[in-house]
């Protein structure tokens, strides 16, 4: 069974749920300090950003893809 890109983008976001919910039941957060924090906060923010800006080129190309194909039809 193959899993469709929508269904992979869900899986791989649970899965990074499970493993941040396992960090915070060790204790992990507990002992960093506040500032390291604030820089996963920012880091995890920019790594979102960069994402969603691919999955927007990704999205873009296909719809000029689809343009450009309908017109040479």
């Amino acid at each position: 069974m193959e899993l469709s890109v929508e269904e992979k983008w869900k899986l791989a976001k649970t899965e990074r749920r499970k493993s941040s919910a396992v960090a915070a039941e060790s204790g992990a957060r507990e002992r960093r300090p506040r500032r390291a924090a604030g820089c996963s906060f920012a880091r995890r923010c920019a790594s979102l950003v960069k994402e969603q800006r691919a999955r927007f080129y990704i999205m873009r190309r296909c719809v000029v893809m689809l343009i450009c194909w309908r017109e040479m039809a």
